[in-house]
């Protein structure tokens, strides 16, 4: 059965009822067809047999004569369908096919000219044809041959009536039929519903799968398919993030909760306090940076801003300018080498904390050098940040640019930078997500003579 409550019935409804549009019109064409034709037809039959009939015909004396062989020629003539009255115009009626003329027919014998008059005997459709004898003399008599109508009115019924049995069943037949290629041409649809209805935020594994296809459902699906692996791995990100986040939160907190409850057991000293306030003072400088990584991350993730156009080189030396005093302090001297042509397409903030996540992670590890250039190479603007440090470990080569990620602390130079080891772990991630996200690319390398590598290539600018 078919739902009109559904797309696949409507389709299938929509199909049928154009089919039997296009079926009735087709039959009344074919109806109006063959009905013309049968009248050209036997128009063209009166034509040849009154003109031949004529011909046949003597007469001697001023009189239509017809001898039994002519009487003979002129049955052959006639046939079964065209009947025939030749008049003498003096004398009346000479001879007919039938017994009893119809009356119309006898009164067409009055004008000479020949010419085709449509008559109605008893009910009857007439169609006749008069043509004077002899053909171009002086007219001494008339040939009228004519053809009864309910023969193709016969023919007409038959017709009508082969369409109006034959058409319901060709409808509910097509109707059955459009349903299913329907069906057929809306599983895709019905695929895209099944997959859509099953989706939840913690399950976005499925996917409609249709095979190749470049109609405009095979598209549909292949986009929706698109969308949801974006969504997967958005939601993805979004889980990581969190997990990530809420164990990094974790720490500081439980230690500003457990320094208030141990000072809230009993009476403490000045000193106490003042050794408590100054460990959650230093708990809540992490939180204050962990969340402003945080909110660095989320704007990493988000949509990149319009782009324009960036001068890496200036963008690289505003943030060694902000670093200098970092730098001043870890006794590291920072060596720039920035073409003054080195444009990119993007945004000049996001180079800049890329710049930045780079210098800083360097100067943790640096023992007394930092370098950084800017060149273009090959259709694309390179930044270098190198140091002469340890360099990055086996883990850290494969894992740097990981959220939360973060390398053993005893690798730093020094206790600070031991200290600040223990830090977010975002910095070299989010610089990675810009990076990523100007359609660049960042690596990680160890230094042939020593000390860590960061490369980033961005497309340039010509």
């Amino acid at each position: 059965m078919i739902d009109p409550r559904t797309l696949r019935g409507r389709l299938g409804l929509a199909y049928a009822a154009a089919l039997l549009v296009a079926l009735v019109a087709c039959a009344l064409l074919t109806l109006g067809f063959v009905d013309r034709a049968q009248r050209a037809a036997l128009d063209d039959r009166l034509r040849i047999a009154g003109s031949a009939v004529a011909t046949v015909v003597d007469v001697r004396h001023g009189r239509v004569v017809l001898d039994p062989d002519d009487r003979v020629q002129v049955d052959l003539i006639l046939g079964n369908r065209v009947n025939g009255l030749i008049v003498d115009r003096r004398y009346g009626a000479y001879a007919s096919s039938v017994t009893r003329p119809p009356a119309a027919i006898r009164a067409l014998a009055d004008d000479p000219a020949s010419r085709f008059a449509t008559l109605t005997s008893g009910g009857a459709e007439l169609r006749a044809l008069v043509t004077p004898i002899p053909p171009g003399g002086p007219p001494v008599g008339d040939v009228v041959v004519w053809w009864d109508g309910d023969a193709i009115a016969e023919l007409d019924r038959r017709l009508a009536l082969g369409f109006a049995l034959a058409i319901p069943l060709v409808a509910a037949l097509a109707t059955v039929l459009g349903g299913a290629i329907a069906a057929r041409g809306l599983r895709p649809l019905v695929r895209l519903a099944d997959v859509a209805s099953e989706i939840e935020a913690h399950d976005l594994s499925g996917r409609i799968g249709l095979e190749r296809s470049d109609d405009e459902l095979g598209r549909l699906c292949a986009t929706f398919d698109r969308m949801l692996d974006r969504l997967e791995a958005a939601f993805a990100r979004q889980r990581q993030f969190t997990s990530d986040a809420s164990h990094e939160l974790r720490a500081p907190l439980s230690v500003i909760r457990a320094e208030a409850d141990l000072m809230l057991r009993r009476r403490r000293t000045p000193a106490e306090y003042e050794r408590a306030l100054r460990s959650i003072a230093d708990q809540a400088d992490d939180l204050e940076a962990l969340t402003r990584e945080l909110l660095a991350a989320a704007r990493a993730d988000a949509e990149m801003p319009p782009p324009g156009i960036v001068d890496v080189g200036r963008a690289a030396g505003e943030a060694a300018a902000r670093l200098a005093a970092l730098a001043d302090q870890r006794r590291v001297t920072i060596r720039a080498a920035l073409a003054p042509d080195a444009r990119a397409r993007g945004d000049a903030g996001a180079l800049r904390r890329v710049a930045i996540a780079l210098l800083h992670n360097a100067l943790r590890f640096a023992h007394g050098e930092v370098e950084l250039a800017v060149a273009r190479e090959n259709g694309s603007v390179r930044l270098t940040v190198g140091d002469d440090g340890a360099g990055f470990s086996a883990a850290a080569l494969e894992h740097a640019t990981e959220r939360f990620w973060r390398d053993d602390p005893a690798r730093a130079r020094d206790a600070q930078s031991r200290a600040e080891e223990g830090g977010s772990g975002l910095g070299l991630s989010i610089a990675a997500a810009i990076v990523v996200a100007m359609g660049g690319t960042l690596r990680t390398a160890n230094r042939d003579g020593g000390g860590a590598l960061v490369t980033v290539d961005v497309p340039a600018v010509l």
